[in-house]
């Protein structure tokens, strides 16, 4: 790709990236499923075990995605009040209304509520909180929005940080940087007191927390997005196109599910894999070339993830006390059951978006800039690379 082309890539929308974030969430949907019980015990059972480990992918996606986009949408007239601002506006109003609909149904289920849990959860700094009650307040999927709210407010910085990494030296930081990410779960294994377990996996509480919700940890994995969004920037994208991208994702999935329960089945595996099919799909629209995650209706679900991710979960959970916490259904019924509150789930996230995050993203989004008013100081842009968002 040539300079030109590498420069007027930055403004791309970036379709397939929209679509790939449905599939993201439902992962983390089909994980959720699993987890809540409502399958009875037996040989199909067992099948479930793997759903639980496809969410981790799904939110490994989330925090690359998130570096790569911040950075291939990077204004260079921005400020960092500005940036910030635009992103508060984004996650706040859904996690706002999805966190006081929880409170609301979590009163009626009867479940215990307290300070300690409420407030962390509400200010989204409660995947700093190495506790279980506390990472997992009031709407479960939140505490990686917590991880998200530490990623923007560092992004600033990171990304000047990586802008000083010469173009030439870039894959050789990926790698690096990977590396890192898959001996994390080792120094975990050994460093990390292991006992006592979580039930049904083999790692502690504070081995699962170091490992999956310290938002220090997951910044790897963020700054993994920022290095290949710059790589397919500044024209040095290797030949590897959307299905070569997609078998490497699903060996590191496969690799990743024979891992679970232990600590080196979350990220390990499928950390490169998936900052590969993020840049290959965004180097994809960029070419014109081909891509199932185009689509009209992709695009449109894509729209919908966020508020999908912050709401399944509230479907899933309070439809299972409403129907029985003790009950339990065949295979068949669970997959009807299932398409239901995939749908279900589908509709409140649409009234969401459309109601709640589409007008509150057009009234708070920018600040009213005055006749005279100096301009916005630049948050440290690469060259040719910045992009309206």
């Amino acid at each position: 790709m040539s300079e030109r082309t590498a420069q007027s890539a930055a403004f791309s929308r970036l379709p397939s990236l929209t679509g790939l974030r449905f599939v993201a969430a439902l992962l983390v949907f089909f994980t959720h499923l699993s987890v809540e019980g409502y399958l009875a015990p037996g040989p199909a059972s067992a099948v479930f075990r793997y759903a639980f480990g496809l969410g981790w992918v799904g939110v490994e996606f989330f925090f690359i995605l998130s570096g790569f986009v911040l950075t291939w949408s990077a204004r260079q007239d921005d400020s960092r009040s500005r940036f910030w601002r635009r992103r508060l506006v984004k996650i706040f109003p859904t996690h706002l209304l999805t966190w006081f609909a929880a409170l609301l149904l979590a009163l009626w289920a009867g479940e215990a509520l307290t300070g300690g849990r409420l407030l962390p959860s509400l200010f989204l700094v409660h995947a700093w909180v190495p506790e279980l009650d506390v990472m997992r307040a009031v709407n479960l999927p939140s505490w990686s929005l917590s991880c998200e709210l530490a990623f923007y407010l560092a992004f600033p910085w990171l990304r000047t940080l990586t802008d000083r990494i010469r173009v030439d030296r870039l894959w050789a930081w990926v790698l690096g940087l990977t590396a890192v990410i898959v001996l994390l779960p080792f120094a975990d294994d050994a460093f990390v007191p292991g006992s006592p377990q979580l039930p049904g996996m083999e790692m502690s509480l504070l081995q699962n927390w170091f490992l999956v919700a310290l938002p220090l940890v997951r910044a790897l994995d963020f700054v993994l997005g920022i290095l290949l969004a710059r790589i397919v920037l500044a024209g040095r994208w290797i030949p590897l196109g959307l299905p070569g991208a997609a078998v490497l994702v699903a060996a590191g999935t496969a690799l990743q599910l024979a891992l679970v329960p232990t600590v080196y089945g979350f990220t390990a595996t499928v950390a490169l894999p998936l900052a590969l099919l993020v840049a290959a799909a965004a180097q994809a629209d960029v070419a014109g070339k081909a891509s199932p995650f185009r689509s009209r209706t992709a695009v449109r679900l894509g729209e919908i993830s966020f508020a999908f991710y912050m709401t399944h979960h509230l479907v899933l959970h309070y439809v299972r006390v409403a129907l029985g916490e003790t009950r339990v259904w065949s295979v068949p019924a669970v997959v009807g059951l299932g398409a239901v509150l995939l749908v279900a789930t589908v509709g409140v996230s649409w009234l969401s978006y459309r109601f709640v995050e589409i007008p509150a993203v057009r009234r708070w989004s920018d600040p009213v800039v005055r006749p005279g008013q100096p301009e916005p100081v630049c948050v440290g842009a690469v060259a040719g690379t910045s992009a309206p968002s």
